[in-house]
């Protein structure tokens, strides 16, 4: 029987893993799937702890069910009635500007009352129609194409926050096209952004979207997209996003192997076809396993050093993907007494209000059950590509900074009862300017190796939606590769 085994036990591996099972399956071909994590558990950054009633993740909060992919996931493993839709209250979301909350416009109206860019910035914006279009084909950078459209005013107090919140990075670095390649489609589509969300709202008032994400009360709509990417409903489950990674490794069962760390590859050849060997480290113990097949879907710098084994090129391609670091800092407030109302999804700072916190989730306001009754939790996001100095502050000190924030946020003191805090000294990938490029240059070199994959959300996407894109895309071409004789019967 051939042989596929995937490196690597988190959200893109365990997905990758039971999707190429699924595929090969439906098509009634036999294939022996094993997956190898290094460490005691699987899961990577997505991880739900519950600690005295609160729920506290570690990476992701959820994912927007705007896109099909992880929903489709969830439907294929059997656990879409453990859904859980986000409250209404979540549609509330601020950003913090000269020390106060403003409230982010959900339309136009609201956009020209609001405080949070002065008149001018305002004005600015009306003006993006009649800005040109970008080159094709050029990388340029976030800002650079948010300051050229929508004026250095819309960059600093919306982008700014926006990108920090999901990339931890700095925009004037990261690529436009290899983070928000929507927004690059929409501008060579209807050549302005403003012209695209009228086309888009157009769309929908002629009923093309609309309907309620599962898990949600099914008269709520789902939050339109707008330029920017998919929109939808925020979703997780009742017991934490890590419900998802349960349900993939009882799925898998004994098909996935914690603790063994895949340190090399070597690539052999039987008649003309490749077969791999990996060197394996179990709990001390060397180990080798033969394969026809093998993905990669470990982080970029783990990659690049299992990859460079075989293939130096391809592990300096990797290599060259950093990451940003993050801090995790989760406080409990009772109930009455928090940093004031705490009324919605929470808020994200810009670089410019000059501190490393970079935002605000109010968890217990966008789903229930994550914290006990008489207490409210909030999961707070500090440090990132501009202050990764933050990893190395002690857990006062922390505390002490988000509740500052908090506190000067709100115009209100709070009380805190409840602390976790987790470092991640590489939390998530920068796609800097180049990236792009980068991947199809990793794409070059693998075509040497039939049967050697890379995945991951280093590559196409940091979400957990990505992530699901990509194990159903690379399902498609590992049997599609197997089909034209490419790999397979190599191995024994």
């Amino acid at each position: 029987m051939n042989r596929l085994i995937v490196v690597g036990g988190g959200i893109s591996g365990l997905a990758s893993a039971f999707r190429i099972g699924q595929k090969f399956g439906s098509a009634g071909k036999s294939l022996e799937i094993e997956v190898l994590e290094a460490e005691d558990r699987a899961g990577g950054k997505i991880r739900s702890e519950q600690i005295d009633g609160y729920v506290f993740e570690w990476g992701p909060n959820g994912f927007l069910d705007g896109k099909p992919d992880t929903l489709d996931l969830c439907k294929d493993l059997g656990i879409e009635s453990d859904l859980l839709a986000s409250n209404d209250a979540a549609r509330k979301r601020y950003v913090l500007s000269g020390g106060r909350l403003h409230r982010v416009p959900e339309n136009p109206v609201a956009f020209f009352r609001s405080r949070l860019l002065s008149v001018r910035g305002r004005l600015r914006i009306l003006a993006e129609p009649w800005i040109r279009r970008s080159e094709s084909g050029q990388d340029i950078s976030i800002s650079a194409f948010g300051q050229r459209r929508l004026g250095r005013e819309a960059v600093e107090k919306l982008l700014d926050p926006m990108v920090s919140g999901i990339f931890a990075g700095d925009p004037a670095l990261l690529s436009l096209a290899a983070c928000f390649p929507r927004i690059v489609e929409l501008e060579r589509d209807y050549g302005s952004l403003v012209r695209a969300m009228v086309a888009l709202a157009r769309a929908r008032r002629k009923g093309q979207s609309t309907a309620a994400g599962p898990g949600a009360d099914p008269a709520r709509a789902r939050k339109p997209s707008g330029p920017a990417g998919p929109g939808g409903t925020l979703v997780s489950f009742r017991e934490g996003t890590e419900r998802l990674i349960r349900a993939l490794c009882t799925r898998l069962g004994p098909s996935l192997r914690t603790g063994c760390r895949v340190e090399a590859i070597l690539v052999e050849r039987h008649e003309g076809k490749p077969s791999y060997r990996l060197l394996c480290d179990e709990k001390g113990e060397k180990t080798q396993r033969k394969a026809d097949a093998v993905v990669l879907a470990v982080p970029a710098w783990s990659a690049a050093k299992i990859l460079g084994t075989c293939d130096v090129g391809a592990g300096a391609v990797l290599a060259g993907i950093p990451y940003a670091p993050l801090v995790v800092v989760g406080l409990g407030f009772p109930e009455g007494r928090t940093p004031g109302a705490l009324d919605g999804f929470g808020f994200l700072v810009p670089f410019v209000e000059g501190t490393p916190v970079l935002g605000s989730l109010w968890t217990s306001r966008i789903f229930q059950g994550r914290s006990p009754a008489d207490r409210v939790l909030t999961r707070n996001m500090v440090g990132g590509w501009r202050s990764p100095w933050v990893v190395g502050l002690d857990e006062d000190e922390l505390e002490a900074m988000v509740l500052n924030v908090l506190e000067k946020a709100t115009a209100a003191k709070g009380e805190v009862c409840f602390r976790r805090i987790v470092r991640h000294e590489r939390a998530i990938p920068s796609y800097l300017l180049g990236h792009t490029r980068r991947i199809e240059k990793l794409d070059e070199r693998l075509t040497r190796f039939p049967g050697l994959y890379v995945t991951g959300n280093a590559l196409r996407g940091v979400a957990i939606n990505d992530c699901t894109r990509e194990a159903v895309r690379l399902a498609e071409a590992v049997e599609r590769d197997f089909a034209k004789g490419l790999w397979g019967g190599a191995s024994k």
